[in-house]
């Protein structure tokens, strides 16, 4: 008989072959959050692995969810102002409840059933094996950086030891790639496709050899990919990213990398996890927060309105950001799409647009900030004269405009929340 227990956010189960599988259920949300009580249950979880080790052959982490930790499909009113902000008190429990599920002894493996994104992916990272949805719309992405920040659960410093300093900067953890499933099999992040993870994960962790179990970086003779010393140029080019902008984020993933490469583990995730916290003090961080909820709300799919009578405009833009939450939430080519009729919202996201909806006049909201830009002050009062002339337009959605397709800059929160309105 199975041996089934539940507490907060986790419910695990042993099997007569002595793998556990962990199911984490945030109870009444759509998604699960790294809070307090993820927190609660994985630590009872793990209270009991280490009180019968000798009959653990290892673990299976997934999620009863239709995406594995946080993203984006979470309702905002589900999550509290409060919750949020002590979410960044949980930062270093839940760094160090990470590396206590990676150093159990036994291998674990990650059943991805969904996407993960940022302090859900991190988590992945602390297991030795990742098995992931062999779905194209899944993402996986380490992607704080998009909101000024730096992974902090340890995905900077794991990342680092396992695909190199210049990688973890330029490619991963620095841009905040939205990785699909074929792309994070081919770039090492996920090891294994499948439609049933967890059948996938069981079986690799039956196939592990009994006993204890590290991860490969802890492994005698591990190197990490290119060294530990800084890669020449590397600095260059993260100011060169960096030019123009006052968010810190690339380099203080640069500054993690090297330093964390260069010492030991828990010492490194230290380094991060004060790297972090001083980002989070950081003036840009409130607005780039905006954006990200701003981003989400415009990609959730609204409800129909009736349309209206006559064919109504379209006025579409390509975007010219490359904002690495955008790729989260929106196709890197999805143009954004202005639209007069609420009832055409459905059709622009089907065919893969971005549905902004102006009313109240004739003015393109868009295409005013292109002509005044690309000066920022100038884009703002742009905004605010047609907005004083009578246009409406909803406040996600052209904050997200003035970001993607007329380059405001991000780290204000878009022209609207940066004072575009009244």
């Amino acid at each position: 008989m199975m041996d089934v227990q539940q507490l907060g956010s986790a419910r695990w189960s042993w099997d007569a072959d002595g793998v556990v599988t962990v199911t984490l259920d945030d109870p009444g949300r759509t998604a699960n959050m790294l809070n307090r009580r993820h927190y609660d249950g994985l630590d009872a979880c793990l209270d009991d692995l280490g009180r019968r080790l000798d009959r653990l052959r290892g673990v299976v982490l997934t999620s009863a969810k239709r995406s594995f930790i946080a993203g984006p499909d979470f309702e905002p009113g589900e999550i509290t102002p409060d919750e949020a902000a002590a979410t960044y008190d949980l930062l270093t429990p839940l760094r160090d409840q990470a590396r206590r599920l990676e150093t159990l002894g036994r291998p674990v493996a990650a059943a991805l059933n969904g996407s993960a994104l940022g302090g859900g992916f991190e988590l992945a990272l602390a297991c030795h094996y990742r098995v992931g949805r062999n779905d194209p719309s899944v993402i996986w992405a380490l992607a704080e950086t998009g909101m000024g920040l730096l992974p902090a659960g340890g995905g900077t410093v794991r990342a680092t030891r396992m695909f190199g300093i210049a990688a973890t900067v330029l490619d991963i953890v620095g841009p905040g790639t939205a990785y699909h499933p074929a792309q994070a099999l081919a770039a090492g992040l996920v090891d294994e496709l499948a439609d049933d993870v967890v059948a996938a994960a069981r079986a690799w962790v039956l196939a592990q050899p009994a006993g204890p179990f590290v991860q490969r970086w802890e492994r005698p003779g591990y190197e990490i990919p290119g060294g530990t010393a800084e890669p020449p140029g590397l600095a260059e080019e993260v100011r060169r990213r960096s030019a123009g902008s006052p968010v810190q984020a690339l380099a203080n993933v640069l500054e993690v990398a090297v330093r964390g490469a260069a010492v030991p583990l828990e010492e490194a995730f230290e380094i991060e996890t004060a790297a972090c916290r001083a980002l989070l003090s950081a003036p840009e961080f409130p607005a780039l927060a905006h954006l990200f909820f701003a981003m989400r709300a415009t990609a959730a799919t609204p409800a129909a309105a009736p349309p209206a009578a006559g064919a109504s405009e379209l006025r579409a833009f390509p975007q010219i950001v490359a904002n690495p939450l955008a790729a989260v939430f929106f196709a890197p080519d999805a143009p954004v799409v202005e639209i007069t009729d609420a009832g055409r919202i459905p059709e622009v996201r089907a065919g893969g647009g971005i549905p902004v909806l102006v009313r109240g006049g004739d003015a393109s909201f868009v295409q005013t900030l292109l002509d005044a830009g690309p000066d920022p002050a100038a884009m703002a009062a742009a905004a605010r004269r047609v907005l004083d002339d009578g246009l409406q337009i909803d406040p996600a959605a052209g904050d997200v405009a003035s970001v993607l397709a007329a380059g405001f800059p991000a780290w204000t929160g878009g022209v609207l929340h940066a004072g575009g309105a009244r």
